[in-house]
Order: structure tokens, then sequence, then C-alpha cells
């Protein structure tokens, strides 16, 4: 669906006039006209503006900025964090936790995250071993024979999931079909495409790391930024222990966060 399509919903669900919303918004009413025929294209004060105005939660705000973020997202990982707290994805420690475009490539993670990884790939670099064309990917990292899918015990209920939402989310984000038809290509992902009949209702990854059982559950999250659509497409994804002896693992092998000084 297009911006403007998006724009003019959320405007009609608040039972508002285009006048009442460009007042509300300090912009014209004719500007506001131009953006929902497509006529014009939305400026980061304008969003600014709108987002304000219309109060949007999380999940609207990612629907009215996607039809935009496709074709610029393409900024490098500090102008994507520039904008965030300083030590914002150490904060998210214990647990392992990164940031990533639509299409898997990794902005960033945190320091439990990398640790983590050394661990299971006993001192291998996993992400250098599973980047694509030279870039560190979400879903590389996890389904490249190199990758974690080598340790994954439940690739059964994983991957089917994966693809399902990859799917759906290319809809919006035409850069994912590359890395669909990428991932496809792996033999993991070639065996296990068909989604199960009863697939639980919260996704747990299982694998056994160096003889120990690591089970995590990931928390996919976006940054309320009414103000930065390339920001605002972000994913930012937590993998939190499903269980204690999960917790206690990822404690042991995870360093302490280091926060910035307030």
């Amino acid at each position: 669906m297009e911006f403007g399509n998006i724009l003019a919903r959320l405007r009609r669900d608040r039972g508002w006039s285009q006048e009442e919303l460009a007042m509300r918004a300090d912009l014209s009413q004719r500007h506001i006209s131009f953006l929902e025929t497509g006529r014009s294209k939305p400026g980061q004060s304008a969003l600014a503006k709108l987002a304000k105005a219309m109060a949007l939660r999380a999940w609207e705000q990612r629907a009215l900025f996607r039809p935009l973020a496709g074709g610029r997202t393409e900024l490098s990982a500090p102008e994507h964090t520039a904008s965030l707290p300083q030590g914002f994805f150490e904060r998210l420690s214990p647990w392992p936790a990164c940031t990533f475009e639509p299409d898997g490539t990794l902005v960033q993670s945190n320091a439990a995250l990398d640790t983590l990884l050394t661990y299971a790939g006993g001192g291998e670099d996993l992400w250098q071993a599973t980047a694509a064309d030279g870039k560190a990917n979400m879903y590389d990292l996890v389904f490249h024979p190199d990758g974690l899918i080598r340790w994954m015990e439940n690739p059964e209920e994983v991957i089917p999931e994966t693809l399902r939402r990859l799917r759906i989310e290319a809809s919006h984000f035409p850069s994912l079909s590359a890395t669909i038809a990428r991932f496809e290509s792996y033999p993991a992902v070639a065996k296990w495409t068909a989604r199960l009949s009863d697939p639980p209702s919260v996704l747990e990854e299982r694998y056994t790391l160096r003889g120990e059982t690591l089970r995590v559950i990931s928390v996919l999250s976006s940054i309320a930024s009414p103000g930065e659509f390339g920001l605002a497409a972000l994913r930012i994804e937590a993998f939190v222990p499903a269980d204690d002896q999960s917790a206690a693992l990822i404690s042991s092998i995870a360093p302490p966060a280091t926060l910035p000084a307030t």
C-alpha cells in the first residue's frame, strides 16, 4: 500500500478531514492533499509533524513509513544509530541483541551476542564465515551451512516460521527478495520449508553448544522514531533465555555490560 493511501486511512480512522489534520500538523491542506494523492513525497519535518499530530502508535508508524523506507534505508550503520542514546545496545545486556536492516544486513550487535557467537564457534568469526558479499547478515548467520544451523536442534520449527515472516515483509521491502532466494538455496532451508501443521504458540530456538543446551526466545521490535523513517525501519532482536539453565549459560559467557558514564 502506498504512503498516501495509508496516511488517508489513518486520518479517516481518527474521523478527521484533511483540513483538520493540516491544522493539527501545522501543514497546509494542499500539502496533505498532495501527500495523500502521491503528488508529493514527505520530508523528515512533515513526517515528524504528522506522527506527532496523529499520536501514531508504533505499528502505525511502521505501516506509514514502510513505503518510504524501501529505497531509503541504504544508510551506513553510524547514520542509522547516531540518534540512539549512547550505550543503547549494551543496555540490553546481559541478553544477546542486535539491530539489522529489513533484509537482515547487520547494523550493530552488542558484546553479549558477539561473545556468545565466539563461544559457539570455538573462536571462529561466524559473522565473517557466513557473510554474503562481505556483509554480515542475521539470516545468513543462522541458516548458512557454516552458521548456527550446525547446532540448531529444531530447524523444522524455526525455518518455516522465519520464511513465512520474510515473505510477508517482502511485500513492503523489495530488497528482501534477494535475501529469500539466497536463504532458500541453503540445504537446511530447502529441507525444512514445509510449515508444521501445529506450530508452537511461542517459537523457541534450541541449540546444543559444547554439550550444553541453549534455549532462547527471539524478541523482535522496532524503534519509535517519527522523525527518521530509516531508523524506524530497523529491526531490534534480543535473544531472551527460555529457562534458568539457558540464562545461567548466557550469563557465564557474556561479559558485564560496559555503559557510558552519566
